[in-house]
């Protein structure tokens, strides 16, 4: 709210992203609503003038009744002093919580990290995330089809806009830069282009004489930068898929990224996708992340899922139930773009599909997808194996994915909150589905990796994987999985 209401002719750094949100949610007739909490956060500013302004452009948005602060709900999220501002953050979390909302929009990185203690993780966005839900329901809002390529460092432009928050965290890196573009046979360089623009880039190095004592080979993550003007459509995601699939090319045993402890939302991210805190302080005191390739004997321990999170993708053992799931190609289109064209190149990751196929949407960017039926099963598990089956015309499992967490509902509200930005489905179709009478299974999975060559439904019978083409999802038996287990292997 801050954000889209500027004072006395300051505009905030997110005032572009706000608005696209209010306009967003006013096209879309969705209520934005703020808890009573917030106002007794904006009573504490010293400021009249700011104070007065501020008041009055919260009448704008209805208001929340108090809602109590339910003893098991306080255990989850933590308790606070009263009247302090943790107290009202938890106040605030406890509005979602009791269902006076779908989604909390913050981009408090503390308020993020409570919410995710108190199991409402999903439920809370950043303001980038939000407008990327929205805009993912508005056709008109579909972002272009993005495109990762490798170019040589010397090839870069020092003047784009995306290295100037880098020049403003870094002393001398116009320096270190032009350094980088001499050693281009020693580095490689991933960019997210729109047009002549630089929406996101990585720049690697195989460390040698890495000082950590890290397994080697060691890969550095120099640079991992996203635009500001290109949040929230998933080119991070996108752009790390470049990143592991050199690491895997390259044999990589340890990957590491040197994050500034001011940038909570890089370590999020990271350790999302399975780097640690190792430990280790820069001398500008950054945090020094690792990612481990190869399993090691802590590996034992690991469930499943935990496995693939800490070492891939691709990392599978593989030792879960496996599901074979039917996906239609316009579906599948959406949410494995990748496949539309070719599969990543060592040299060149050309995600752009012809002109008549459709946009690549945030969730085909993303590593982490979500996929909804109406399927009757009940057994499938965080950890297990997802087989997606492209039915109708190819006829074949093209990619495998990780199950990450599971729910059925007859609620278009909590099938929302559950998948948030990671399916194809509009709320419409979502709600749609929701009127069955087994209501809708929605699975959250890791893309592990891509089926090369795909394994097509004659083969898959031969092997006893399947009987007959799939209907709906197919739980493999030994002989199955066994099979699989095979083609994994080689």
């Amino acid at each position: 709210m801050i954000a889209a209401e500027p004072y006395g002719g300051h505009l905030e750094t997110n005032v572009s992203v706000a608005a696209r949100l209010v306009r967003l949610a006013n096209e879309q007739g969705h209520l934005m609503v703020v808890a009573s909490a917030t106002r007794e956060d904006l009573l504490m500013g010293r400021d009249p003038a700011r104070l007065k302004q501020r008041l009055v452009e919260l009448e704008k948005f209805h208001q929340l009744e108090e809602v109590p602060l339910e003893e098991a709900f306080v255990q989850r999220a933590g308790a606070s002093n009263p009247g302090s501002n943790d107290h009202r953050d938890l106040r605030i979390l406890a509005a979602l919580n009791s269902g006076a909302a779908t989604h909390l929009i913050s981009d408090d990185a503390r308020l993020h990290r409570r919410a995710a203690r108190a199991s409402l993780g999903d439920a809370v966005l950043r303001l980038a995330d939000a407008v990327e839900l929205l805009s993912a329901f508005a056709p008109t809002e579909v972002t272009p089809p993005p495109r990762v390529e490798q170019i040589a460092t010397y090839a870069l432009n020092p003047e784009q806009e995306i290295f100037e928050g880098l020049r403003a965290d870094y002393r001398g890196f116009d320096t270190w830069l032009s350094k980088v573009r001499r050693e281009s046979d020693e580095r490689a360089c991933y960019i997210v282009a729109d047009g002549d623009t630089y929406a996101a880039l990585a720049l690697l190095k195989a460390e040698l004489d890495c000082t950590y004592g890290l397994a080697q080979p060691v890969l550095k993550v120099s640079t991992f930068k996203v635009a500001s003007a290109y949040a929230g459509v998933k080119y991070g995601e996108l752009l790390l898929k470049a990143v592991l699939k050199h690491a895997a090319s390259a044999r990589i045993a340890t990957l590491y990224v040197e994050v500034l402890p001011t940038h909570p939302e890089v370590l999020e991210f990271l350790t999302d996708f399975g780097f640690k805190d190792s430990g280790r302080r820069t001398e500008r005191e950054e945090i020094v992340m690792t990612k481990d390739r190869v399993p090691g004997p802590e590996a034992d321990a690991f469930s499943d899922l935990e496995f693939h999170v800490r070492y891939g993708p691709a990392a599978l053992r593989p030792r879960q139930s496996m599901y074979v799931v039917p996906i239609r190609p316009e579906y599948h289109d959406q949410l494995f773009p990748e496949l539309t064209t070719a599969v990543f190149r060592t040299q060149q990751l050309s995600l752009f599909q012809p002109d008549n196929q459709p946009l690549t949407h945030p969730w085909g960017n993303a590593l982490r997808k979500a996929y909804l039926c109406n399927s009757a099963t009940t057994t499938i598990d965080p950890g297990d194996l997802l087989l997606f089956y492209r039915s109708r015309d190819r006829r074949a499992v093209t990619a495998l994915g990780v199950v990450e967490a599971v729910l059925r509902s007859t609620q278009p509200e909590e099938v929302m909150t559950f998948v948030g930005r990671r399916t194809v489905y509009t709320p419409d179709e979502i709600t749609r589905m929701c009127r069955s009478t087994r209501g809708v299974l929605a699975i959250r999975f890791r893309q592990d990796r891509f089926v090369e060559p795909a394994w097509g439904l004659t083969e898959l019978r031969l092997a006893g994987v399947l009987k007959s083409w799939p209907q709906s999802i197919n739980e493999l038996g030994e002989l199955g999985k066994t099979w699989v287990r095979e083609q994994l292997a080689d």
